[in-house]
């Protein structure tokens, strides 16, 4: 059997073909009885979801973060990918997608019903380009199924970059003016129409900043075909495509839980429940209960599982306080603020994402307890992640939960606009007070100043930290706080890798000093919450000085090999993550072809497929 470059779109429905090229497909009329009525087209589209994220890991997608420690890193995170390293180019996907929209012309099903699930299949495959096109960036587009393996277009090489987002902004706006449900969906698990509007905002949000921040840099963008669409054509087209949900669609911010402490609020909730807030959440995953089927717990807080995925103190001071001023880790005689004072009094969201002073949670007797960040397995800074877990202990051991996770939601939507409508200059105060604002008022907070932008002004200056953090937009203070909002509301959901590089901002991932939280003392408990009990004992003596602490007892000297250490500053210690070995070389932005798939050849038609620069 001969081999080529796209070997594996032979691997797609079951329906389709054998496995090889040379197998026999499957009978016709199984593919007729597939084709010949809504039901059989409903059931085949139900594969289209298994590309989605599972529940084993939608709750840990991107781990691969500048302000996340965690205790190991690998490939990529230290420059160490290679050609010969294990990618994502798979193909199986789009050929069951091709194979349905080849074969779904039955005149008996009436031309809507067709019309809608062709929208279905075309979403998803607007889907998986642009995961292509974010991993490796052009890639040759296929919107036929392969019948034989001398076909040249098995061959070619990369389509532009003009093409391929052209292609997916058809099949985007396709399906938004063919899949016929516009209601919600159950636990927002299906698709309807305003997935796909909602989708093209962050399509077009990308590649709009793609063009605008690598436009001189080695990956080369004229070369790689950027002509047709200016960086502005891009940013509208996010923006119109955001508005038409924001206009027209049923969806709004959940806010039906004021935050009251204990780490529980409205945002919260939107990762929390046991049935997804469907007011906010467009698509999203389901835990089935009693299935075992998600591991949220046991992966951030279990001491034996999971990378203990933390954040980083120079994050987790972008929260602003509540009065909507910024965040200053200092009291009036220069003494760092305590832990309690650090996460007290800041946007909510803070509380919501990790185990602040108040976070509370159910012990093994059933009762909601003050809960610090468990330095000894779970945390690597002390500000440990509470954002997708349940508060119950019993959930932490196994993959036992059951709630629900959201892919996309409806405040993503809202910075899409806010992001694109900046990057125009055309952002007004009341496109502010839609989006940023209204954002930040459900995270408790109640005003701002002329640099962060209050409730429903924007901001007219740039504030000193924000714009020191990411200086290349130091001078569009608007641009500024809207990438504040971004990353404090999208945390942990799968973004930051994804914004880091289409920003051109993967220095980032290098420069995060992994500092944690400030305790003052070290050879001695100390109190986090202000509870009255001891939470952490760090110590960088042999031993630990007084044994009754060994619980929670965490060696932070530079004698042994750990990465848990600290650093003297005035009035105490700020403990960091002493990982080496970050590394993000240019060429990284984008995944290289495969060796393996550059070295298959035919012997008439070559292969068409380049390298990525720097490879």
């Amino acid at each position: 059997m001969k081999k080529s470059i796209f070997t594996i779109l032979a691997l797609g429905a079951v329906l389709a073909t054998g496995c090889y090229f040379d197998e026999d497909p499957k009978s016709e009329a199984s593919v007729d009885m597939v084709f010949s009525s809504e039901g059989g087209l409903k059931t085949y589209a139900y594969s289209f979801y298994n590309v989605l994220p599972t529940p084993d890991d939608v709750s840990h997608r991107n781990a691969t973060l500048d302000y996340g420690p965690k205790n190991s890193i690998s490939g990529m995170e230290v420059g160490a990918y290679t050609t010969e390293s294990s990618t994502s180019w798979s193909w199986t996907a789009l050929r069951n997608i091709n194979f349905f929209l080849e074969n779904n012309t039955n005149e008996n099903v009436p031309e809507a019903i067709r019309n809608n699930y062709n929208g279905i299949a075309r979403l998803f495959r607007a889907r998986f380009y642009f995961d292509k096109l974010v991993t490796y960036g052009p890639v040759p587009w296929i919107e036929k199924v392969f019948n034989s393996p001398d076909d040249p277009d098995l061959y070619k090489g990369q389509d532009t970059r003009d093409f391929i987002i052209t292609k997916i902004i058809e099949d985007l706006d396709y399906a938004y003016a063919n899949i016929t449900t516009s209601d919600k969906t159950e636990n927002s698990t299906l698709v309807n129409k305003w997935v796909a509007p909602a989708f093209k905002s962050r399509v077009c949000l990308f590649e709009a900043a793609w063009r605008k921040y690598h436009a001189g840099d080695q990956l080369d963008i004229a070369r790689t075909g950027c002509t047709q669409y200016s960086a502005s054509d891009l940013y509208n087209m996010a923006a119109a495509a955001a508005k038409e949900v924001m206009d027209k669609g049923p969806y709004t911010l959940h806010t039906g839980t004021a935050y009251t402490g204990g780490g529980r609020g409205a945002y919260r909730d939107l990762f929390t429940s046991i049935d997804t807030q469907t007011d906010e959440v467009i698509l999203g995953i389901a835990c089935v209960i009693g299935m075992n089927s998600g591991e949220h717990n046991w992966w951030w807080n279990s001491s034996t599982y999971g990378p203990h995925l933390g954040m980083s103190r120079k994050f987790e001071k972008t929260y602003l306080n509540i009065d909507g001023t910024p965040y200053n880790e200092f009291n009036a005689d220069g003494t760092y603020k305590t832990f309690e004072q650090d996460t007290k009094g800041r946007d909510t969201r803070l509380n919501q994402t990790i185990r602040a002073y108040d976070y509370t949670k159910k012990n093994t007797t059933g009762q909601y307890v003050l809960t610090a960040a468990n330095i000894q397995g779970h945390s690597t800074t002390g500000y440990e992640v509470t954002k997708f877990v349940m508060d119950d202990v019993g959930y932490d051991d196994a993959a036992t939960n059951d709630n629900n996770i959201p892919i996309l939601r409806y405040a993503e939507v809202l910075l899409n606009y806010a992001e694109a409508k900046a990057e125009l200059g055309t952002l007004t105060d009341a496109d502010w007070a839609m989006t940023v604002g209204a954002l930040r008022k459900r995270a408790g907070i109640t005003g701002g100043t002329a640099a962060t932008g209050t409730l429903t002004t924007r901001p007219t200056e740039a504030e000193p930290y924000i714009a020191a953090y990411y200086a290349p937009m130091a001078n569009n203070p608007v641009m500024l706080e809207v990438m504040r909002e971004r990353e404090i509301e999208l945390a942990y959901e799968g973004f930051r890798l994804i914004d880091l590089k289409r920003w051109g901002l993967c220095n980032l991932w290098v420069e995060d000093p992994w500092e944690g939280i400030f305790v003052p003392a070290i050879n001695a408990p100390v109190d986090l919450n202000g509870d009255g009990a001891y939470d952490i004992y760090l110590y960088d003596t042999e031993t630990i000085g007084d044994t009754q602490y060994a619980p929670i007892g965490a060696y932070c000297g530079t004698a042994r090999s750990n990465m848990l250490n600290v650093k003297p500053v005035n009035g105490g210690y700020l403990i960091y993550w002493g990982m080496p070995g970050r590394d993000w070389p240019q060429r990284q932005y984008l995944y290289p072809i495969p060796q393996t798939v550059l070295d298959l050849k035919h012997s008439e038609y070559g292969n068409g497929l380049t390298q990525n620069p720097g490879w």
